[in-house]
């Protein structure tokens, strides 16, 4: 599977899950996208479902950035965990692939989207973009196809290449780290998403 496959899969189940697909979820409400996505991989082959999985790990990688990072933490309240970062872009992602990819090169045009403006008006820390059921989209796809919770594993890593190059190290992203509880950074990366969320809740405590 290509990149053009995965989007192409993507925007599928952004077209099934409807008006859904443009608003954040509600803490604790299923996601739309993410099991739209599901039954279109259940669509494909094992192997192709394996494949999607894959490209979108190389997908996300994209938005493995500290800008992103500080994007995600001004518009999930301030959380930011490895999970929770990897559900961030795996929400991203479930956006489709026009404001992913302005995202990943320009997080600060999230302050366009309309999930982010929602989420920016709330009362409430209620809503957010991470998307920890897309993330796993493929494996329960697998597992609903095969009825065997650990054979997507196995398939995944047979079908994994050799590595010939180590991976940044860690889990963080690759490039210089700034501080991201740094306002005076926000305003200077991120002016749009500073000017958007500041007035509920940019304050460091």
């Amino acid at each position: 599977m290509d990149v053009e496959e995965f989007w192409s899969v993507v925007e599928r189940a952004r077209a099934a899950a409807g008006v859904a697909a443009d608003q954040p979820r509600r803490d604790g409400q299923p996601s739309v996208v993410a099991e739209a996505l599901v039954a279109e991989l259940m669509r494909l082959p094992l192997s192709q479902i394996v494949a999607f999985d894959q490209v979108l790990d190389e997908v996300a990688d994209q938005a493995d950035t500290w800008d992103v990072c500080a994007a995600c933490w001004i518009i999930e309240y301030g959380f930011l965990s490895d999970d929770g970062f990897s559900d961030f872009q795996a929400g991203l992602v479930g956006l489709g692939r026009a404001a992913f990819e302005s995202a990943a090169r320009d997080p600060d045009s999230l302050a366009d989207h309309p999930a982010v403006r929602q989420i920016s008006a709330a009362e409430d820390r209620d809503l957010w973009i991470g998307d920890e059921a897309l993330q796993f989209a493929a494996q329960t796809a697998y597992e609903r196809l095969t009825g065997d919770d650990e054979a997507f594993w196995d398939a995944a890593e047979a079908a994994q290449p050799a590595i010939t190059t180590p991976p940044h190290p860690g889990p963080e992203p690759a490039e210089e780290h700034w501080d991201l509880s740094d306002e005076d950074e926000w305003r200077r990366r991120l002016p749009r998403l500073f000017e958007l969320f500041r007035a509920r809740r940019l304050a460091v405590q």
